[in-house]
């Protein structure tokens, strides 16, 4: 389950740069109150986005660029993705689990908002003259969308913010008549310094499903789990600078999270024979023995884990090994 959510994460970020966001110019929307952008004007960081999602994901655009580069800029369309992350800040992102028979086409499999200074005017000819997209009105509101079902993509511009979605960008948001999602206490505080950062829901059974692909032999009983990405503190001989990578545990008590220090300690154990040979291209062991690797911080119930400090490329590539089959 959690290497669906981080394949995911590979593939949202190529969607939003490389598929869609080449068209960086805005389609026009109606000018009136009733414009669903403009109560997102007054939204929160999340709220965009529908509750429901096994992933919530934030990303600091220009902070976090090389890694950007790194993810999506091969072949083709490359030069126009880099032309719109010129003029992207932020995006958020929600990732949702598989939906059940009943779900049909209108169950998001996940959303994107993105948020920057856009310029109008070429969009709807561009997209016009893609003989894969199609303008449809939304069922919800008073705006149209672009819609590729080549792509499985849905978006929507205005010239603040673009919202990206497989399904009718609007339909699964509560952000028009209620709250959408909310981080969950404590993420505002782990996130504080990140140029990417998320958190997962269902957290416990996610960690351990991972760990279980991976023979991991103990179960790791977990309220929450955070993850982020931020400026290292040291660079590479050429100046390159390194990102440090951790996790953030919350466990439901004090003495729950001093078992799991144990665990840990117990774990480093475990996987200490295998640590001289694996490497970061070795999809099976690696991010494992990172998890693993350094002695959690505790504050409380809350541990933090780093998985230490890596190149943009290596960043990148940590990402893309949650999508190896």
């Amino acid at each position: 389950m959690m290497k669906k959510f981080f394949s995911m994460t590979g593939y949202a970020v190529g969607c939003a740069v490389c598929l869609v966001l080449f068209f960086f110019s805005c389609s026009s929307a109606p000018k009136s109150v009733q414009n669903p952008f403009i109560i997102m004007d007054n939204a929160g960081e999340f709220e965009p986005l529908a509750k429901g999602g096994g992933m919530y994901l934030a990303i600091d655009v220009q902070g976090s660029r090389p890694i950007l580069d790194s993810l999506a800029f091969n072949g083709r369309g490359a030069e126009d993705a880099a032309l719109m992350l010129d003029k992207t800040v932020a995006i958020t992102a929600a990732f949702y689990p598989k939906s059940d028979a009943t779900g049909g086409q209108d169950a998001p499999a996940f959303m994107l908002f993105a948020r920057g200074s856009y310029p109008k005017g070429l969009a709807d000819l561009s997209l016009g003259l893609a003989k894969d997209w199609r303008k449809t009105k939304s069922r919800v509101a008073p705006v149209s969308y672009w819609h590729s079902k080549t792509n499985g993509m849905a978006l929507a511009f205005n010239k603040k913010y673009a919202l990206i979605s497989n399904v009718d960008p609007f339909s699964p948001t509560n952000a028009l008549t209620e709250p959408g999602a909310a981080p969950p206490d404590g993420f505002a505080a782990f996130k504080r310094d990140a140029i990417i950062a998320g958190w997962l829901d269902d957290a416990g059974a996610v960690l351990n499903a991972f760990l279980e692909m991976y023979d991991f032999p103990f179960e790791l009983e977990i309220a929450g789990l955070f993850f982020k990405v931020s400026k290292g503190t040291e660079t590479l001989a050429d100046s390159e600078p390194l990102y440090e990578i951790e996790v953030g545990i919350e466990s439901a008590s004090e003495d729950d999270a001093m078992g799991l220090v144990g665990l840990f300690t117990l774990a480093r154990m475990v996987t200490a024979n295998a640590s001289e040979t694996a490497d970061l291209h070795d999809e099976r062991l690696f991010l494992v023995q990172r998890l693993f690797s350094n002695a959690p911080k505790r504050d409380g119930a809350f541990l933090t884990v780093s998985l230490g400090q890596f190149s943009a490329g290596q960043t990148a590539l940590l990402f893309n090994l949650f999508s190896v089959n």
